[in-house]
């Protein structure tokens, strides 16, 4: 439906700026790239095909990253269904955000049961429980990066345990009952 390749893995990454603004860290993510296609070639992964890559956020046009992997730009997504449908289709998300608070993405990517896979740094380490649903690398470094996302995709048992722990991760952190009740609990103690 999405003209995406099917039994390949793809890696997801969601910018609303693209690959352009340094705070998202896309020259991070294609310096991981590079280093997880030599990982590969040195331990395959799970799945019988190299990974690819699907940017949302960025048509391409005007991109200047030169990614190792092919590269699926889908430019600024206005549909909630087409990004729950990427979501879906994705094998993981990469945030490698130099700068972010409480990135969405990860939580609507648990939500789907899709693992994140990003730096420890900022609120990513409240979203993601670090191999449980998904992976955690040390700030800033593209080869803690890159082996974070080959650990994520090297094995087909461990991938779908993640998957289904990102969405159970959702369902108990942050269903709206609960983060109401939470709310109501706050101000409670306020008064």
């Amino acid at each position: 439906e999405l003209g995406l390749p099917q039994h390949v893995p793809l890696i997801l990454f969601i910018a609303l700026s693209g690959t352009s603004d340094p705070r998202k860290g896309a020259d991070l993510l294609e310096a991981a790239l590079v280093s997880l296609a030599q990982l590969v070639r040195e331990e395959p992964i799970a799945f019988d095909q190299l990974p690819e890559l699907v940017i949302i956020g960025d048509d391409g046009s005007s991109s200047t990253s030169s990614f190792p992997f092919s590269v699926h730009f889908r430019g600024v997504l206005t549909n909630n269904q087409d990004l729950r449908l990427h979501y879906a289709a994705s094998d993981l998300l990469v945030i490698p955000s130099r700068q972010d608070n409480l990135p969405n993405t990860g939580l609507e990517a648990h939500a789907c049961g899709l693992p994140v896979v990003g730096f420890r740094v900022g609120g990513l380490p409240d979203i993601t429980e670090d191999c449980i649903s998904g992976a955690l690398a040390k700030p800033f470094e593209p080869l803690s990066l890159a082996r974070a996302i080959h650990w994520v995709l090297s094995d087909c048992n461990r991938h779908a345990g993640l998957r289904a722990a990102a969405r159970d991760r959702a369902v108990r952190e942050w269903a709206p009952a609960r983060i109401a009740a939470c709310y109501s609990e706050l101000y409670r103690q306020a008064q």
